[in-house]
């Protein structure tokens, strides 16, 4: 008997989910918190419990108070925003912010049990995104080929890596992907489901990250085009009936665009609690426009955002969330293949996803990108929604100066895959086994390398650098080592009954919340920075790899740690953490 297929996505579907989370739960639980996640958290559960917006505005709520949503149903949190209100907006967030984030997490509260509640929360994103990713790959693809992409999206080890945690990146991958799908539908078929479906995604996308203002233009371009084809546009509100006309088609293409528009920004003020100052604090708000750094790095912006500001048009924290962001992003540490520089390379991204992306998602992407491109009579009909938004993100994201991770084009890769969906639809439906063994042997090269990084899905690297243990000579930060597996390094000194280590660690999770005992050394937490000390010889040192290759630290200090790079470590800890049993110093 043959099953109906929406039984048949009803249970693979399921089974996804099930999957899905068993492999991102059980990876996170073991896992520390990466370098932001106390920020993302803490501001979260400020905005969502006490409706105050200061403790980090360099990005938008609303994902950060999803994550957070497990908390409230938590006894006994303790924090206090107090410690906020004699500080100027300057003071607090660039310095007493990151402390007060800490000290919260790790010193007032269990940091692993609300860390890992609102890990979950993202992962939910995770199971909403693959559901989008498998729909509208059957409405392009057919069944079989979509439960195929949902399969190379289940073991996508980018994807899996943050979709684990307490940040925006998901999120605004997910939502992107959201309005892009949901915006195919409306310019095929505008029913009142796939237009509130649009409208919802797009404001979500705008409340959750700042990045998604990227949106604004990919949308009013693809709405301008499907009000210029010639094809009559099929609206099924109320009366079914074709809009024939490109008056109407525009009209009618306006007013999406415009409610879209006018739904995002009143969703920004309700993340906000239609409330224009960060808090109930009289007088305290946030002025980063009067800093003179914030005027020399981008002047026109700076005098925009005032202008927004001393208007009302948008929260205070917001705009001044916008502008700061903005500025931080002009000018950072970036490592590339022993390169270091502060203003970015424009083919760090490219390069980034080259060698961080699985060949077989590259193999099939590339050849799905040409079957789409050489299908010139479905361009505007299905082929530039799926092109037109990662790769807006993607030049943008080379445009900017901001070289610290592939994370920051994160909404690429659903596209790819879903991009990889022609090429997997080509395979499978290929009558030579040639073609089909292509397809299998492209599968199993998946499962491969996901197996070899499983668990730790950030340091993933492909086989063209040698696999995850050769990534620190490419890619440092958040590619590889984001604070991660301090946890990790705590079960192993444990299990080799090491009682001391000696410590250069880069994150924000706490060693002592671990119980570690440990001297820190150059590069560590900022919260230890009055406990550096020098190691303790002869015993174990262990190195994160961005301060291996000396990213973050001071010029003079760059290549301090690098002669352990030419010995033999003890143990390497997730891939981010090297260790060395070390006689005497190594430095001269």
């Amino acid at each position: 008997m043959k099953v109906p297929e929406p039984l048949r996505c009803m249970v693979l579907l399921l089974v996804f989910a099930v999957v899905f989370g068993a492999i991102t739960v059980g990876s996170y639980v073991r896992e520390s918190a990466t370098w932001d996640e106390p920020q993302h958290l803490v501001a979260g559960y400020c905005a969502l419990k006490f409706h105050d917006y200061r403790t980090d505005p360099e990005h938008p709520p609303l994902i950060r108070m999803w994550a957070a949503l497990p908390l409230l149903g938590m006894d006994g949190i303790k924090i206090d925003l107090q410690k906020i209100d004699p500080l100027s907006s300057t003071t607090w967030v660039m310095n007493r912010q990151f402390f007060f984030c800490h000290d919260t997490l790790y010193l007032a509260n269990d940091a692993d049990h609300l860390l890992y509640a609102a890990r979950f929360m993202i992962v939910l994103l995770g199971v909403l995104l693959g559901v989008l990713v498998f729909c509208w790959a059957r409405e392009l693809f057919g069944f079989w080929p979509a439960a195929i992409v949902l399969g190379f999206y289940t073991i996508e080890p980018n994807l899996l890596a943050h979709c684990r945690l307490v940040t925006t990146d998901f999120g605004v991958a997910c939502f992107t992907f959201g309005t892009a799908y949901f915006l195919w539908r409306t310019t095929r078929r505008l029913s009142a489901g796939n237009l509130l479906s649009l409208i919802a995604f797009f404001a979500l996308a705008q409340a959750g990250k700042f990045s998604a203002v990227l949106l604004g233009p990919i949308v009013l371009v693809l709405l301008a085009a499907r009000a210029l084809c010639k094809s009559p546009w099929p609206l099924a509100i109320g009366q079914t009936r074709q809009l024939t006309t490109r008056r109407v088609r525009s009209a009618v293409a306006g007013s999406v665009f415009a409610a879209m528009v006018f739904t995002a920004w009143v969703g920004i003020w309700a993340a906000y609690d239609f409330r224009f100052l960060p808090s109930d604090t009289p007088g305290w708000r946030m002025e980063f426009q009067k800093d003179p750094v914030f005027l020399q790095r981008m002047p026109a912006l700076t005098q925009a955002v005032t202008w927004v500001d001393e208007h009302h048009l948008l929260p205070n924290a917001y705009n001044e969330g916008f502008l700061l962001g903005q500025v931080k992003a002009q000018k950072r540490s970036a490592f590339l293949a022993g390169s270091y520089r502060t203003d970015g390379w424009w083919w760090f991204f490219p390069f980034a996803f080259l060698i961080k992306t699985p060949i077989a998602v590259i193999a099939l992407f590339a050849a799905g990108a040409l079957v789409a491109v050489s299908r010139w009579r479905r361009l505007v009909d299905d082929v530039i929604y799926i092109l037109l938004p990662p790769g807006t993100f993607l030049v943008a994201a080379m445009a900017a100066k901001l070289n610290i991770g592939l994370r920051h084009v994160l909404p690429v890769y659903p596209f790819a895959l879903l991009l990889a969906g022609y090429a997997i639809a080509k395979l499978s439906a290929a009558r030579s086994t040639p073609r089909r063994f292509a397809l299998v042997a492209l599968g199993l090269l998946a499962v491969a390398e996901f197996v070899l990084v499983c668990p730790h899905y950030l340091a993933f690297f492909n086989g063209f650098v040698g696999g995850p243990r050769h990534g620190q000579e490419y890619l440092v930060d958040s590619n590889l080592d984001w604070g991660q597996d301090l946890k990790g390094l705590k079960e192993w000194m444990d299990h080799h009954d090491v009682h001391h280590i000696n410590l250069a660690y880069f994150g924000t999770a706490d060693p002592a919340y671990y119980k570690m005992d440990c001297t820190y050394l150059l590069g560590g937490p900022f919260f230890d920075d009055p406990q550096l000390g020098r190691p303790i010889l002869p015993g174990y040192v262990a190195v994160s790899a961005t301060n291996l290759r000396g990213l973050y630290l001071p010029d003079q200090w760059r290549g301090f740690y690098m002669p352990l790079l030419d010995r033999e470590p003890a143990a390497v800890i997730g891939f981010s953490i090297y260790v060395y049993w070390v006689d005497q110093v190594w430095w001269r």
